[in-house]
């Protein structure tokens, strides 16, 4: 299997942007020499596999780290910190979550009502900004492969005209995904815990990675990205699954991280202090949101490469290509 080659995308920074007057788009594609398939920043050609693949997904950060760690940390961190904040004031303020009102009747509306609205900020606050970020951080990372300037800026005003489309489509994958994962779980119920967890966790997972490529799919080609998103997993359903979830070991070791911080954090809180419960799990909030953000880097880079990948597999698709798409929805 070749190695893949370096190549002159990767040698140094686009130019500056913010120089008063910027050349069109047209200057700087006609500046930059036409690189064979091999040599294509983003679209992993089948001969190179998964050195290619990796390659790749190492060639955006290398490109833009910098940017993409602003780019999260506005839209990851910051909204993360906020909510989880936001969360433990209100149930610590509420004098903690009794357990005892999941058998009461009369308490059932309003249990229902704070879950309904607790999904609502969180969607506003949390859902809706890291989508901004997604669209942003792909708008950044396409361009910047192909050589052409692009500005924190830019990238963000980009997700703003995104993220709303973006998060409605998350939601309904969450929503379908759910309602697997639910519907599985009632027909095995009434099977041995450990023998029912095993079903539920194999079609969570098959799920997860059905709508794994949703969000290049509807920013790159918008026309039904979850049907999109299926049918680039199916048609080549071993390779791509095996990427997918070596990307879904940085989700878990995420949670990982936040369970032991959260447990470390539960020990220092001395019994009914609001104030310290509240820093506390702010500060365990915050730390496990910083280290949560190269796995979120890691994590997009990966999914946008799959998805090039894939959609180089079909068709005859380039980083040029890929730019015009997102410049043109």
């Amino acid at each position: 299997m070749p190695e893949p080659t370096p190549n002159p995308y990767d040698a140094g920074e686009p130019l500056p942007a913010e120089q008063g007057f910027r050349p069109p788009d047209e200057a700087y594609r006609a500046a930059t020499p036409d690189f064979a398939p091999e040599h294509d920043p983003l679209v992993n050609p089948a001969g190179q596999g998964f050195s290619g693949w990796s390659y790749r997904v190492g060639g955006v950060l290398r490109r833009g780290w910098s940017q993409l760690l602003v780019i999260f940390a506005l839209t990851h961190l910051l909204p993360t910190v906020v909510f989880g904040v936001l969360l433990v004031a209100g149930v610590v303020a509420r004098g903690g979550f009794d357990l005892s009102i999941l058998s009461r009747s009369d308490m059932a509306e309003e249990l229902i009502a704070t879950l309904l609205a607790t999904a609502a900020a969180y969607v506003v606050v949390v859902l809706l900004l890291q989508m901004l970020g997604y669209a942003a951080a792909t708008h950044l990372a396409t361009r910047q492969a192909a050589g052409l300037p692009v500005t924190v800026g830019e990238a963000m005003r980009y997700g703003l005209r995104r993220m709303l489309g973006l998060t409605l489509w998350h939601l309904l994958a969450y929503l379908l995904v759910g309602l697997g994962i639910v519907a599985v779980a009632a027909c095995c119920f009434q099977v041995a815990s450990l023998i029912g967890v095993i079903p539920v966790l194999l079609v969570g997972a098959y799920l997860m990675l059905v709508i794994a490529l949703l969000g290049p799919a509807f920013l790159f080609e918008r026309g039904s990205p979850l049907r999109r998103s299926s049918t680039l997993l199916h048609n080549a359903f071993w390779p791509t699954t095996g990427r997918l979830l070596l990307l879904g070991l940085t989700l878990v070791a995420g949670s990982v991280i936040e369970q032991m911080l959260s447990a470390i954090g539960a020990t220092v809180v001395p019994p009914g202090d609001t104030a310290v419960a509240v820093a506390v799990t702010g500060g365990v909030t915050l730390l496990a949101a910083v280290i949560e953000i190269p796995l979120t880097m890691v994590l997009f880079s990966g999914i946008l490469i799959t998805y090039a990948e894939r959609r180089g597999a079909e068709d005859t698709v380039s980083t040029g290509r890929l730019v015009e798409e997102l410049a043109a929805r």
